[in-house]
């Protein structure tokens, strides 16, 4: 098949989206199939073409303009959303006219897709849910709110990265339902099984994500900050970027914790597995979770998670040899302080976590991806 895959970010930028259209892209390639990414061109630095890893990746701005612009008085989005709607979907159309898709398969609900819905002709279309587009963008305002009801009218299928999102997804409109096939995300369970501890010496427990606020980093902070002195060759790393940064910065000075808590920064696939391998074990303190591939890395690593029990987390984390802990204070700080004790003892048990991760190895879910795109087509 010919294969384009629209989604709101992708490579340089890191984050679970560009971690599946990357996976995906790429098993799709492996199998003989001609795939084309389209994403935002953002930064702007970005260039309009290139090739990653044998896969042409195509740039355009995708903004349209909104009256909250001019709510929130930001007159020049919207006049440039006046001009780039016309401009990429003349270009979006001219692409797809060129290429011939068999399919587009749309990752993330946002402008992206409004913007393909617009341009994609006949093709057969699935839109994939990974969690804002579901949990956040339509809460943005009432035009976001329209768009999600147009599009869940318009294309031919959709999935959802977790049971959760996808009953979210249909609370919204329920018109999804029976429409939404359920793919969990996946893992390089080779890269992250073989992968050699970092070579960072002290003990350590690991947390990854974007740094911001639903990622519960500073709860993972307040818990550790009382066992600091208990086991004082303990470090607690956090890699990952984003906005909230500064207000870690703070808060690791308030308890102290200046060279307990490492605040790593960007850390690519690679380098979260070695991280991974050398740690006592992963936290996940999340406030939600549409999905929560973090967790999965880490049982391909064959390591024990810590982690809320929200979103799509309870759906294919095994307790034991991992540990769903309520987002209370008390709670986070007496099971960090039980699970480092056990964990330095060499008694943390990580039996099962391997095994249940290879069924999310990536050419797996890269075939259940396949199985919606052949339905959608053989429809047509």
């Amino acid at each position: 098949m010919r294969i384009l895959l629209v989604t709101a970010r992708y490579r340089p930028h890191r984050g679970g989206l560009e971690t599946v259209v990357c996976h995906l892209a790429e098993e799709f390639l492996r199998r003989g199939h001609e795939v084309q990414i389209v994403t935002n061109r953002y930064p702007r630095s970005l260039p309009a073409c290139e090739q990653l890893d044998g896969v042409l990746v195509r740039r355009f701005h995708f903004i349209l303009p909104e009256a909250m612009h001019l709510r929130n008085s930001r007159p020049d989005l919207w006049l440039a959303g006046l001009w780039y709607r016309n401009f990429t979907q003349r270009n979006l159309r001219a692409l797809i006219n060129r290429f011939k898709p068999d399919v587009i398969n749309s990752h993330y609900l946002n402008e992206t897709a409004e913007l393909t819905g617009l341009a994609l002709g006949s093709t057969p279309w699935v839109i994939s849910f990974h969690g804002g587009d579901v949990e956040g963008e339509p809460c943005l305002s009432h035009e976001r709110r329209q768009r999600f009801t147009r599009l869940a009218h318009q294309a031919n299928a959709f999935t959802a990265c977790s049971a959760s999102l996808a009953r979210n997804a249909v609370s919204l409109e329920p018109s999804l339902e029976g429409k939404t096939d359920l793919i969990h995300n996946g893992v390089d369970v080779d890269r992250f099984s073989s992968a050699q501890p970092s070579s960072f010496a002290p003990p350590y427990i690991l947390a990854v994500g974007q740094l911001v606020a639903h990622k519960g980093f500073d709860l993972l902070i307040r818990a550790f900050a009382p066992l600091a002195a208990k086991y004082s060759s303990v470090q607690l790393i956090i890699a990952g970027e984003g906005s909230y940064r500064p207000q870690l910065e703070l808060l690791c000075d308030e308890y102290g914790l200046a060279g307990r808590v490492i605040l790593w920064g960007r850390a690519d696939e690679a380098q979260v597995a070695c991280l991974m391998a050398g740690s006592l074990f992963v936290a996940m303190p999340s406030q939600k979770e549409p999905f929560g591939i973090v967790a999965l890395e880490a049982m391909a690593a064959r390591k024990s998670v810590l982690a809320s029990p929200v979103g799509g987390l309870p759906e294919f984390l095994p307790c034991p040899p991992n540990r769903l802990v309520p987002r209370k204070l008390t709670d986070w700080e007496n099971a960090l302080d039980e699970w480092i004790s056990l964990a330095l003892a060499g008694d943390l048990s990580v039996s099962e976590n391997y095994s249940a991760a290879l069924d999310f190895d990536w050419p797996r879910v890269a075939g259940r991806y396949l199985q919606v795109y052949e339905r959608v087509v053989n429809r047509g």
